[in-house]
């Protein structure tokens, strides 16, 4: 499959609370984007790789986009509305690929819907809060209440740039990109973040029935490696794939092996 242009379009639910994006035809495929990012951002390689044969849908959670930041950050309550985009668009069955927090929202997908969910992918997921994604969420608290979107934004790249990029930053363009990544937090990133440290799924892992592709990032600074593995041991049969460089956010050739992956695996299953 060749990657593609795609024009991504946006809806809000029957409640005007929640913004969702779609692009493609085809049928149907669901995204959970991660704490503090979005659809776009998140699935930009899946998307142009699958636009021409699915119909890709993902919300935007409470504080992204248009939809309400006085929303609810459940996993549960992100399911339910991720499972009414996907009805409203016409798909009454389809898999659920998860970023980060998204994967915990895919999760929750999968408990909460069964009837729906044809498979997983979980992507540099958790079920649960590590120490590392702890200490991440405490320290974005502390520094957006220091009230300087510049020095967030500088913490974020680094713990989210791959390291061979952060060697090629220089000290002007490192400022700049700082600046432009605090300025362009949703305004519910925080509370995103806050609510993926009260995720609590692990003891109902073994209930996952459908095929899953569990993805780890083997140099992940947000997640840890050994958190996102957790995943694929706990869910029967559960297809592991690990990128042994990669961080957090994949780099643009690390997200076009990411996508092609993930094509794979829902082919080779038929969902």
């Amino acid at each position: 499959m060749t990657d593609l242009q795609s024009p991504v379009s946006s809806a809000l639910l029957g409640t005007g609370r929640t913004e969702y994006l779609s692009a493609g035809t085809g049928t149907g495929l669901a995204l959970a984007h991660g704490a503090g990012g979005d659809v776009e951002l998140n699935f930009g390689p899946l998307i142009r790789r699958l636009a021409g044969r699915r119909h890709l849908v993902g919300t935007r959670y409470p504080g992204t986009g248009a939809s309400d930041p006085s929303g609810d950050l459940d996993v549960f309550a992100l399911a339910d509305s991720l499972v009414a985009a996907l009805v409203r668009e016409g798909h009454e069955r389809f898999p659920v690929v998860g970023s980060s927090f998204g994967s915990a929202v895919a999760l929750a997908t999968a408990l909460r819907h069964p009837e729906r969910v044809t498979g997983l992918v979980l992507t540099v997921g958790f079920s649960e809060p590590d120490a590392q994604l702890r200490t991440v969420a405490a320290v974005w608290e502390a520094l957006a209440a220091a009230g300087d979107p510049s020095v967030l934004g500088a913490y974020l790249i680094g713990l989210l740039t791959h390291p061979r990029l952060l060697t090629e930053l220089g000290a002007e363009e490192h400022g700049a990109q700082a600046a432009a990544v605090g300025a362009g937090l949703p305004a519910g990133g925080l509370l995103q973040i806050t609510a993926a440290t009260r995720v609590d799924l692990t003891g109902r892992l073994g209930e996952i029935a459908v095929p899953t592709l569990v993805v780890v990032a083997g140099a992940d600074r947000v997640v840890l490696p050994a958190t996102s593995r957790l995943l694929g041991e706990r869910i029967p049969g559960a297809t592991v794939v690990e990128y042994p460089g990669a961080g957090h956010a994949f780099t643009e050739d690390e997200g076009r092996l990411w996508a092609r992956d993930v094509e794979r695996f829902l082919d080779e299953h038929a969902v």
